[in-house]
Protein backbone atom coordinates (compact mmCIF):
# COMPACT_ATOMS: atom_id res chain seq x y z
CA UNK A 1 0.00 0.00 0.00
CA UNK A 2 1.40 3.00 -0.96
CA UNK A 3 1.74 6.40 1.86
CA UNK A 4 -0.88 8.44 0.28
CA UNK A 5 -3.48 5.31 0.70
CA UNK A 6 -2.34 4.89 4.16
CA UNK A 7 -3.11 8.59 4.88
CA UNK A 8 -6.10 8.32 3.67
CA UNK A 9 -7.22 5.16 5.10
CA UNK A 10 -5.92 6.36 8.46
CA UNK A 11 -7.70 9.85 8.23
CA UNK A 12 -10.78 7.94 7.28
CA UNK A 13 -10.59 5.80 9.97
CA UNK A 14 -10.26 8.82 12.40
CA UNK A 15 -13.24 10.84 10.99
CA UNK A 16 -15.67 7.43 10.99
CA UNK A 17 -14.50 7.11 14.85
CA UNK A 18 -15.53 10.87 15.59
CA UNK A 19 -18.55 10.87 13.76
CA UNK A 20 -19.70 7.94 15.93
CA UNK A 21 -18.70 8.93 19.32
CA UNK A 22 -20.17 12.73 18.54
CA UNK A 23 -23.69 11.22 17.62
CA UNK A 24 -24.19 11.11 21.61
CA UNK A 25 -23.51 13.29 24.53
CA UNK A 26 -19.61 13.27 25.29
CA UNK A 27 -18.85 12.74 28.93
CA UNK A 28 -15.76 11.30 30.13
CA UNK A 29 -16.82 8.40 33.02
CA UNK A 30 -19.93 10.68 34.16
CA UNK A 31 -23.19 11.76 32.53
CA UNK A 32 -25.07 14.26 34.15
CA UNK A 33 -28.62 13.62 35.06
CA UNK A 34 -29.58 16.79 35.50
CA UNK A 35 -28.24 20.63 34.64
CA UNK A 36 -31.14 22.39 35.94
CA UNK A 37 -31.83 24.33 32.95
CA UNK A 38 -35.23 24.15 33.18
CA UNK A 39 -37.10 26.45 35.13
CA UNK A 40 -39.41 25.60 38.66
CA UNK A 41 -40.59 27.49 41.13
CA UNK A 42 -41.97 26.12 44.35
CA UNK A 43 -42.66 28.97 47.32
CA UNK A 44 -44.14 27.92 50.35
CA UNK A 45 -45.23 30.64 52.76
CA UNK A 46 -46.76 31.10 56.19
CA UNK A 47 -50.27 31.92 54.46
CA UNK A 48 -53.06 30.31 52.45
CA UNK A 49 -52.40 30.79 49.05
CA UNK A 50 -49.01 30.38 48.33
CA UNK A 51 -47.90 27.52 45.08
CA UNK A 52 -45.64 25.07 46.99
CA UNK A 53 -45.63 22.46 44.67
CA UNK A 54 -44.31 22.36 40.47
CA UNK A 55 -44.29 19.58 38.08
CA UNK A 56 -42.56 19.19 34.72
CA UNK A 57 -41.87 16.47 32.25
CA UNK A 58 -38.59 15.17 32.79
CA UNK A 59 -36.71 12.45 30.49
CA UNK A 60 -39.71 9.69 29.98
CA UNK A 61 -41.12 10.95 33.38
CA UNK A 62 -41.41 14.20 35.35
CA UNK A 63 -39.58 16.58 38.07
CA UNK A 64 -40.97 17.53 40.74
CA UNK A 65 -39.94 20.68 43.02
CA UNK A 66 -41.38 21.02 46.84
CA UNK A 67 -41.14 23.59 49.51
CA UNK A 68 -42.42 23.63 53.12
CA UNK A 69 -41.76 26.40 55.39
CA UNK A 70 -42.08 24.46 58.71
CA UNK A 71 -41.74 27.96 61.07
CA UNK A 72 -41.31 31.29 60.79
CA UNK A 73 -40.73 32.55 64.33
CA UNK A 74 -42.72 35.26 64.32
CA UNK A 75 -41.73 36.39 60.85
CA UNK A 76 -45.35 36.45 58.90
CA UNK A 77 -43.59 36.67 55.26
CA UNK A 78 -41.24 34.33 56.04
CA UNK A 79 -40.90 32.17 52.90
CA UNK A 80 -39.07 29.00 51.97
CA UNK A 81 -38.10 28.18 48.38
CA UNK A 82 -36.83 25.60 45.87
CA UNK A 83 -36.47 26.97 42.45
CA UNK A 84 -34.80 25.93 39.20
CA UNK A 85 -33.73 29.15 37.11
CA UNK A 86 -30.91 29.13 34.46
CA UNK A 87 -28.60 26.44 35.00
CA UNK A 88 -28.77 26.20 39.07
CA UNK A 89 -31.58 24.59 42.33
CA UNK A 90 -31.65 26.96 44.70
CA UNK A 91 -33.26 26.22 47.92
CA UNK A 92 -33.49 29.62 50.43
CA UNK A 93 -35.36 30.28 53.83
CA UNK A 94 -36.35 33.85 54.41
CA UNK A 95 -34.86 35.24 57.59
CA UNK A 96 -35.84 33.43 61.01
CA UNK A 97 -37.58 30.74 58.84
CA UNK A 98 -36.52 26.63 58.70
CA UNK A 99 -38.23 24.59 55.85
CA UNK A 100 -37.79 21.57 53.47
CA UNK A 101 -36.91 21.43 49.53
CA UNK A 102 -37.53 18.04 48.11
CA UNK A 103 -36.62 17.48 44.38
CA UNK A 104 -38.39 13.88 43.04
CA UNK A 105 -38.06 12.48 39.52
CA UNK A 106 -40.33 9.82 38.49
CA UNK A 107 -40.29 6.84 35.97
CA UNK A 108 -36.29 7.39 36.15
CA UNK A 109 -35.16 3.68 35.00
CA UNK A 110 -31.99 2.28 34.59
CA UNK A 111 -29.08 4.75 36.48
CA UNK A 112 -26.31 2.26 37.75
CA UNK A 113 -23.66 2.17 35.66
CA UNK A 114 -20.15 0.03 36.60
CA UNK A 115 -18.82 -1.46 39.39
CA UNK A 116 -18.92 1.06 41.86
CA UNK A 117 -21.51 4.00 40.90
CA UNK A 118 -22.06 7.14 42.33
CA UNK A 119 -23.81 10.51 42.34
CA UNK A 120 -21.78 13.63 42.21
CA UNK A 121 -23.37 17.18 43.51
CA UNK A 122 -21.81 19.84 41.80
CA UNK A 123 -22.33 22.81 44.56
CA UNK A 124 -23.22 26.15 43.81
CA UNK A 125 -22.85 27.05 47.35
CA UNK A 126 -23.92 26.41 50.93
CA UNK A 127 -24.15 28.73 54.15
CA UNK A 128 -24.46 26.77 57.42
CA UNK A 129 -26.42 22.78 57.87
CA UNK A 130 -29.09 21.24 56.85
CA UNK A 131 -30.29 17.48 57.19
CA UNK A 132 -30.07 15.77 53.81
CA UNK A 133 -31.88 12.63 53.05
CA UNK A 134 -32.08 10.58 49.50
CA UNK A 135 -34.78 8.05 48.89
CA UNK A 136 -34.63 5.29 45.80
CA UNK A 137 -37.72 3.27 45.13
CA UNK A 138 -37.96 0.66 42.73
CA UNK A 139 -40.53 -0.51 40.33
CA UNK A 140 -41.38 -3.20 42.74
CA UNK A 141 -41.78 -0.74 45.44
CA UNK A 142 -37.89 -1.28 47.24
CA UNK A 143 -36.54 1.13 48.85
CA UNK A 144 -32.95 2.86 49.86
CA UNK A 145 -32.11 6.07 51.60
CA UNK A 146 -29.13 7.65 52.43
CA UNK A 147 -29.48 10.43 55.33
CA UNK A 148 -26.03 12.69 56.30
CA UNK A 149 -26.05 16.26 57.71
CA UNK A 150 -24.47 18.60 55.92
CA UNK A 151 -22.01 21.02 56.74
CA UNK A 152 -19.35 23.65 55.17
CA UNK A 153 -17.04 21.10 52.91
CA UNK A 154 -19.24 17.58 53.13
CA UNK A 155 -18.38 15.85 50.37
CA UNK A 156 -20.29 16.05 46.80
CA UNK A 157 -19.72 12.52 45.90
CA UNK A 158 -22.51 9.89 47.18
CA UNK A 159 -21.96 6.22 45.81
CA UNK A 160 -25.17 4.06 45.64
CA UNK A 161 -22.81 1.66 47.82
CA UNK A 162 -23.52 4.27 50.78
CA UNK A 163 -27.39 3.74 50.61
CA UNK A 164 -29.25 1.36 52.94
CA UNK A 165 -32.41 -0.79 51.47
CA UNK A 166 -32.84 -2.97 48.73
CA UNK A 167 -33.98 -0.66 46.06
CA UNK A 168 -32.63 -1.97 42.35
CA UNK A 169 -31.37 0.48 41.11
CA UNK A 170 -31.22 -0.74 37.77
CA UNK A 171 -34.46 -0.55 37.25
CA UNK A 172 -35.98 2.76 39.79
CA UNK A 173 -39.51 4.26 39.87
CA UNK A 174 -38.45 6.89 41.92
CA UNK A 175 -35.90 9.22 43.49
CA UNK A 176 -36.07 12.13 45.66
CA UNK A 177 -33.36 14.30 46.96
CA UNK A 178 -34.74 16.44 50.24
CA UNK A 179 -33.24 19.00 52.34
CA UNK A 180 -34.42 19.88 55.70
CA UNK A 181 -33.41 22.73 57.92
CA UNK A 182 -36.65 22.46 60.40
CA UNK A 183 -35.19 19.18 62.42
CA UNK A 184 -31.47 18.57 61.97
CA UNK A 185 -29.48 16.12 63.81
CA UNK A 186 -27.95 17.19 66.47
CA UNK A 187 -28.39 21.25 65.55
CA UNK A 188 -32.02 21.33 66.20
CA UNK A 189 -34.31 23.90 64.08
CA UNK A 190 -31.85 25.95 61.72
CA UNK A 191 -32.84 29.15 60.39
CA UNK A 192 -32.08 30.98 57.13
CA UNK A 193 -30.40 28.40 55.11
CA UNK A 194 -29.90 28.87 51.92
CA UNK A 195 -27.74 26.78 49.16
CA UNK A 196 -27.83 25.79 45.26
CA UNK A 197 -26.41 23.25 43.07
CA UNK A 198 -25.37 23.67 39.89
CA UNK A 199 -25.84 19.87 38.76
CA UNK A 200 -26.40 16.11 39.75
CA UNK A 201 -24.44 13.74 37.30
CA UNK A 202 -23.57 9.90 37.54
CA UNK A 203 -20.07 8.13 37.42
CA UNK A 204 -18.74 4.93 38.20
CA UNK A 205 -15.13 4.15 40.30
CA UNK A 206 -14.66 7.22 41.84
CA UNK A 207 -13.68 9.20 39.05
CA UNK A 208 -14.82 13.27 39.20
CA UNK A 209 -17.49 13.98 36.62
CA UNK A 210 -15.33 16.22 34.12
CA UNK A 211 -17.69 16.52 30.32
CA UNK A 212 -15.68 15.70 27.41
CA UNK A 213 -16.44 18.34 24.86
CA UNK A 214 -17.34 17.34 21.12
CA UNK A 215 -14.02 18.59 20.22
CA UNK A 216 -12.06 16.52 22.76
CA UNK A 217 -13.14 13.16 20.97
CA UNK A 218 -12.31 14.56 17.45
CA UNK A 219 -9.11 15.79 18.79
CA UNK A 220 -8.30 12.07 19.90
CA UNK A 221 -9.95 10.16 17.11
CA UNK A 222 -6.99 12.43 15.02
CA UNK A 223 -4.35 11.49 17.21
CA UNK A 224 -5.30 7.63 17.23
CA UNK A 225 -5.07 8.09 12.97
CA UNK A 226 -2.01 9.94 13.36
CA UNK A 227 -0.31 7.58 15.48
CA UNK A 228 -1.62 4.42 12.89
CA UNK A 229 -0.16 6.61 10.25
CA UNK A 230 3.50 6.85 12.03
CA UNK A 231 3.48 3.48 12.56
CA UNK A 232 2.65 2.56 8.80
CA UNK A 233 5.04 4.39 7.62
CA UNK A 234 7.94 3.15 9.72
CA UNK A 235 6.98 -0.46 8.47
Amino acid sequence: MRLTEVRLSALGLAASAALLLTSAQAFAATVVFDDFNDNQLAVDEPYPGSTNTSTIAFGAGTRTLTAENVSNNGNDIGATTLAAVGGSLSFSNDDLSTGTGTVTYTNVGDISSGANPFFFFEVGFFDNVANFIATAVDALGNTSTYQEVLQAGFDPQLFFSEFSGTADFNNLSTLSFMVDTSNVPGFGAVPSVDGSLRSISIGDDGVSPVPLPAGGLLLLAGLGGLAALRRKARA
